[in-house]
């Protein structure tokens, strides 16, 4: 007859009382702690202004954006290249390349100036999106330059084209939120 393994401990059906005591002691003994590179990186001193923040932005870039955002109310803001822009107002460039953000940003400065119309009683037409900046956050804040003519013509009979800023917010998969619509603001 072949050899047949000893029945197992009905009060141990893991097999943890079989294990050498060293085993025991290695399955028992609690986990290191994982290593954080994080953690070193950010403990750069104030006094560097070229050091980088979790962002990846220097201390010069971050106060030049906030001032650019405080001055424009977000509608003005430069590219950094190479930062993380997660919360971050950030330029929307290449829209021509990127047909469904393209139709999209187009959609909601169609729907802010219609908007715009019914709360002043106005006919302004959309004519064309200048340029766009959103901040991404389950869905696009979008800070949105455009130009829309009115139905008045002047005295040469041309409709001049005035130019327009809206904030909008798209929501994934909800109903858009509108912010505002206004001419845009003299620098």
């Amino acid at each position: 007859m072949g050899s047949i393994a000893p029945p197992r401990d009905s009060e141990d059906p893991s097999g943890f009382e079989q294990q050498t005591p060293q085993k025991k002691q290695k399955l028992l003994a609690k986990p290191p702690p994982p290593q954080r590179d994080d953690e070193q990186k950010s403990k750069k001193t104030n006094s560097d202004s070229e050091s980088e923040d979790e962002d990846g932005m220097t201390a010069e870039q971050k106060e030049r954006y906030l001032k650019q955002v405080r001055e424009s109310e977000g509608f003005e803001v430069e590219y950094f290249p190479g930062i993380s822009y997660c919360c971050k107002i950030m330029p929307l460039m290449y829209l021509d390349e990127q047909p469904i953000l393209n139709q999209e940003v187009k959609s909601c400065s169609e729907w802010a100036i219609s908007r715009f119309n019914s709360d002043n009683n106005t006919n302004y037409q959309f004519v064309e999106v200048l340029k766009a900046n959103s901040v991404f956050c389950a869905g696009d804040e979008f800070y949105l330059t455009f130009t829309a003519k009115d139905d008045v013509v002047d005295a040469d009979g041309d409709q001049s084209a005035v130019i327009f800023q809206a904030k909008v917010y798209a929501p994934i998969g909800g109903e858009k939120e509108y912010y505002f619509c206004r001419p845009k603001l003299k620098s």
